[in-house]
């Protein structure tokens, strides 16, 4: 008999909820992850919740879509920023555009990226591999789900 036991928070977590301020129309969502057959998984879940999704493997490609695109939710895979120090993350933090916008660190497997480092990044959330991808799509879906009022 098996139980399914809740990820701990060195696996999964939510630290700042937050919720989308847009039309159903226009909920856009950024992957950036190295791993095609990762990023492409993703993208087809997501865009089964109606949402719109590009999926990017290369940091350069991301900064132009976050400026041109203007996604609500990033998700972000860590080994893109980390030896950087999370610059780019922490320079988006300073945009006032992707204020209230959604950021998910996807990590590897531990001891990569430790949980007071993405926090320290700005992250709002993260998973770490072997995440299982219905956890960040439950995640993105509700940040849409309800949306708040200007």
């Amino acid at each position: 008999m098996s139980s399914r036991l809740a990820p701990s928070e060195s696996e999964f977590a939510l630290w700042r909820i937050k919720r989308a301020r847009t039309s159903d129309a226009s909920r856009r969502v950024l992957i950036a992850h190295k791993d095609k057959s990762i990023g492409d998984s993703l993208a087809v879940q997501l865009r089964l919740k109606g949402l719109q999704v590009i999926h990017s493997q290369d940091l350069k490609s991301v900064r132009a879509l976050v400026g041109s695109w203007q996604p609500h939710a990033l998700l972000l895979d860590t080994s893109l920023d980390s030896d950087s120090g999370y610059v780019f993350l922490r320079t988006l933090q300073m945009d006032s555009e992707m204020t209230g916008r959604l950021l998910v660190a996807m990590s590897n497997v531990w001891p990569a990226d430790p949980v007071q480092m993405l926090k320290d990044a700005g992250f709002d959330a993260h998973c770490r591999r072997p995440c299982a991808t219905w956890r960040i799509v439950d995640m993105v879906e509700a940040f849409f789900s309800t949306p708040l009022r200007r």
